[in-house]
């Protein structure tokens, strides 16, 4: 992966983004629980062709199921999922993610292209990893010019 240039933000594209499971709003919440814990995954992207019309986590399933004491063999995910999610486009920086995921108090985007056709997840593990690297490589830097401004060289200039 190439990072961006001094001065540039690095996009969502270039972060690399993880592929992304998805289910049509018909699939019933049984369906989508089993595929869940088959892919070991926490949410499923609700489809229509390649749009995201809506996004459903484990947590959505069990609270349906449990909290509306209803049969997760005919309820239908379409009938859970949180409809209309917040999508970003796959230009969008991580700082504009970042934001994205804090105004909304969310864990997870997805990333649309730009006919709006689902092309992948970002989530709030994604950004933590690149932001740490980034405090790191400063870190790093720092060090470096500590130790060198310490240096009997460096005293006698």
């Amino acid at each position: 992966m190439s990072g961006p240039h001094a001065g540039e933000e690095m996009t969502l594209r270039e972060l690399g983004l993880h592929e992304v499971q998805t289910t049509p709003p018909s699939a019933t919440v049984r369906e989508a629980a089993i595929r869940m814990k088959q892919e070991g995954i926490g949410c499923l992207i609700v489809v229509e062709g390649k749009r995201p019309v809506g996004l459903v986590t484990d947590r959505d399933l069990a609270l349906s199921v449990i909290g509306g004491k209803r049969d997760a063999r005919t309820m239908h995910v379409g009938e859970i999922a949180v409809l209309r999610p917040v999508t970003l486009p796959i230009t969008a920086s991580v700082q504009e993610a970042t934001r994205a995921l804090r105004r909304h108090a969310l864990r997870r985007l997805p990333v649309v292209d730009e006919r709006g056709d689902l092309v992948g997840l970002v989530t709030q593990d994604d950004l933590l990893r690149v932001i740490a690297t980034e405090v790191g490589e400063l870190a790093e830097a720092l060090r470096r010019q500590l130790s060198s401004d310490a240096s009997p060289t460096a005293r006698a200039r």
